[in-house]
């Protein structure tokens, strides 16, 4: 067949996401509660849930720290604009922790058991149906960074169904230059508790840079 993904694509664990795409990811989503990174890697994901954490326990009474003022930097990136401002959006909003697992670190994400209100990562794709019966144990809101291909299957459809979870919203995104090249689709996958009757399908591929 023509135009058609690599099939002898292998998958690689070890890839860690953009600082912009998790920003912005995270912003977007705009987490609360007890938040969860269970593969952090590099940390990128992580240090965008624990500036979204401290924008969003900032009040009034005590602004979010700016430092002096400065003039506009001539180009910086949207995505990183688009973060502070909402983050900004959500002062208020109460997030009671954020947390972290990292096997290379001797953190085992399936050992943990706590709940949270939220998980998000990219996790590893070679063991992403281990990774999302677990998350769903743990979690009340999850999403994925993958390719859309890996939550597509029978198996993981009725993974999902089976855990009380549904499908909220995908978010489509272009594969960064450091990521596999594979031909399928990224995207940041929204799981929540409960059955959805509708799914959101969000296109950012015509504004990623």
């Amino acid at each position: 067949m023509k135009s058609q993904p690599n099939r002898d694509y292998l998958s690689n664990d070890d890839v860690q996401t953009p600082p912009a795409l998790t920003r912005r990811l995270v912003a977007h989503f705009h987490p609360t509660g007890h938040l969860l990174e269970p593969c952090c890697g590099e940390g990128n994901f992580l240090r965008a849930l624990r500036a979204h954490a401290r924008a969003a326990t900032a009040t009034p009474s005590q602004p979010i720290p700016t430092g002096p003022k400065k003039p506009p930097t001539p180009g910086i990136k949207p995505a990183l604009q688009n973060f502070r401002s909402h983050s900004r959006a959500f002062a208020g909003q109460k997030i009671s922790r954020v947390s972290w697992s990292e096997i290379k670190r001797g953190r085992d994400f399936f050992a943990w058991t706590q709940p949270v209100d939220w998980i998000i990562t990219n996790p590893p794709w070679s063991e992403i149906r281990r990774f999302l019966q677990h998350a769903m144990t743990v979690a009340d809101h999850v999403v994925f960074l993958v390719t859309i291909n890996h939550l597509w299957t029978k198996a993981r459809v009725r993974d999902i169904r089976e855990a009380g979870f549904g499908i909220r919203e995908i978010v489509l995104v272009d594969m960064p230059k450091s990521f596999p090249q594979s031909g399928f689709q990224l995207g940041a996958v929204y799981l929540s508790r409960g059955r959805q009757a509708v799914v959101t399908l969000t296109d950012w591929t015509a504004t990623d840079d």
